[in-house]
């Protein structure tokens, strides 16, 4: 579905950019008739061109289906957090800004788990409705573990591990939800689901938590990073910039496997 080696070079660029401080982003760098503004107008350069690959890929693909439509905004979102977190290292996240406040680490934990549970309500809400024996019960404790193929144990140990180990798992999980997820069908969006609460919240309502619950986070871990005296200079703001257009590109290929090469395919002459 996404395209790892476009994304491996936009992650490649974003890594060399980071160490860079605001002079060094002024050093030479010359494209067609643009030569005044340094390094960091590299940076706008391939902002633009991957905003056009977006729009050419937006024109070539089928019709997009409401869940798709959700999921990449969900997607945009799972990128911007990704890029919040981008060059920390584990001794960076888990600095407590305040006396009773978490650090970067327990705020992804507390994501990541959220993430895993969401996803888990909606596969077993269409599980029983697509086998016509849905019922508003929640969902047993058997069902969680073959739901989700965690147990207490190694939830806890993900939950509670290294920054790093959440990071590599959660490049794989998402991608992998995205595939599954993007084949609900619009009438299925209306469907009821159970989780805590005690009202049925339709599966759509699940599918757009992601991305609520995840701009809720962010905007935490923004603030955590800001009281930790660890906010983001000029590279790592553009650098973001630079994600949120890659994001863009990949929320086109939801639900299109392979389009990225056919897209690129019918260009040649």
């Amino acid at each position: 579905m996404f395209n790892n080696d476009l994304a491996s070079a936009v992650e490649n660029f974003a890594t060399l950019l980071l160490p860079l401080s605001e002079k060094d982003l002024e050093r030479e760098w010359i494209w067609k008739d643009h030569d005044e503004e340094g390094i960091r107008f590299a940076i706008f350069v391939t902002i633009q061109e991957l905003r056009q690959l977006a729009v050419m890929l937006a024109s070539k693909r089928g019709p997009v289906t409401q869940a798709q439509h959700i999921l990449g905004q969900y997607h945009k979102q799972y990128i911007d957090l990704q890029s919040a977190l981008f060059g920390l290292s584990e001794s960076q996240a888990n600095q407590i800004p305040a006396e009773n406040e978490w650090s970067v680490r327990q705020v992804y934990a507390h994501i990541l788990g959220a993430e895993i549970n969401f996803s888990a309500v909606i596969r077993y809400a269409l599980e029983k409705h697509r086998a016509g024996n849905w019922s508003p019960e929640r969902m047993s404790d058997e069902d969680d573990l073959r739901i989700t193929g965690m147990n207490e144990t190694k939830y806890h140990a993900l939950i509670n591990g290294s920054f790093k180990d959440m990071l590599t798992f959660h490049r794989q999980f998402h991608p992998a939800i995205i595939q599954e997820f993007s084949t609900i069908a619009n009438n299925e969006l209306e469907l009821p689901s159970t989780f805590w609460e005690d009202t049925r919240f339709p599966i759509r309502h699940r599918l757009h938590r992601y991305e609520a619950h995840f701009i809720q986070h962010t905007v935490q871990i923004d603030k955590t990073l800001h009281a930790t005296n660890q906010s983001p200079g000029e590279a790592k703001r553009l650098i973001r910039y630079l994600f949120a257009a890659l994001a863009e590109v990949e929320a086109n290929l939801i639900g299109e496997d392979n389009f990225l090469r056919v897209a690129s395919s019918s260009q040649k002459p």
